[in-house]
């Protein structure tokens, strides 16, 4: 057997194997090995293009073990938002309640506060009444006139007669067809009865009832009428005695037939330091 002839060339350089072309006989295993890992690639593609085509499953794993396992996160994930909700719910429940509780609040004290205006706004009007009274009825004074050296003739001086008082018949029947101006202009003072005798009265004790002066809204006139001081009831406190009939030792009451009280006589009355009491007690008729 001869043995194969031994190459004498000289070895070809890195840069010449890339221009080299190689035989037959050293390219075809080469060739084999890639052809069969092209196959594997392409058999690897068409598997994974059959998996995720695939309606048994999802990348591999079977619908069946999907739904198992999303199933239950859903639901999780369904009370959580429930939850989250609830928690809204109540928080916007109590700032709800705490707002009704902060109006009732408010309400309240607007009610304090109108209650306060109206209670200064009487205080300023008696205090306007009290102070505008003393300069209604006082008269200023005439100024003297200055007298000339020598003697001037002065004319008469006519004086105008003082009006006389209203009599106590005219203003009981004044009152009684409901009337009040004269009895305004022949008040002196507005008079209530003192806390000490509405004490005493409400215990049952026999005392003479006293009354006091007030600056507006009192339930009695005072007037002085034929050298006397009488104690009137005001309109408004007369038509109430159609509802009720108190005993304050102020007047006695006598049925007639009448459609409404009405004054017979007045209460009369003596002064007692800064007060006034009843002397001798008044008749109305009731109906």
């Amino acid at each position: 057997m001869t043995p194969p002839a031994r190459n004498l060339d000289p070895p070809l350089e890195p840069r010449q194997l890339g221009a080299t072309p190689l035989d037959k006989a050293e390219t075809g295993p080469t060739d084999a090995r890639i052809d069969e890992l092209e196959q594997k690639i392409d058999d690897i593609e068409r598997e994974l293009q059959k998996n995720a085509t695939d309606e048994s499953g999802f990348f591999g794993i079977s619908w069946g073990l999907l739904a198992n396992v999303v199933s239950p996160l859903l639901g999780l994930i369904s009370l959580l938002f429930a939850l989250v909700a609830i928690s809204r719910v109540k928080k916007q429940r109590e700032e709800v309640l705490n707002l009704k509780g902060r109006y009732q609040n408010l309400m309240t004290r607007l009610g304090g506060v109108e209650v306060q205006m109206e209670q200064d706004r009487i205080i300023n009007r008696s205090k306007a009444i009290a102070v505008s009274a003393p300069t209604l009825t006082s008269t200023p004074t005439p100024t003297p006139p200055t007298q000339p050296s020598w003697t001037v003739a002065q004319p008469a001086v006519e004086t105008t007669p003082a009006p006389e008082p209203i009599s106590k018949s005219t203003l009981i029947s004044a009152l009684n067809i409901g009337d009040r101006q004269p009895l305004r202009a022949a008040a002196i003072a507005e008079l209530n009865i003192t806390s000490e005798s509405e004490n005493a009265l409400a215990m049952g004790k026999a005392i003479a009832t006293e009354l006091e002066e007030v600056a507006g809204g009192g339930s009695y006139w005072l007037i002085a009428t034929e050298g006397q001081d009488w104690l009137f009831p005001t309109d408004r406190t007369l038509k109430g005695f159609a509802a009720a009939q108190p005993s304050k030792g102020l007047f006695h009451y006598e049925q007639q037939t009448i459609a409404q009280p009405k004054l017979i006589e007045p209460a009369l009355l003596e002064r007692i330091g800064s007060r006034w009491s009843i002397k001798v007690m008044g008749r109305i008729a009731m109906p």
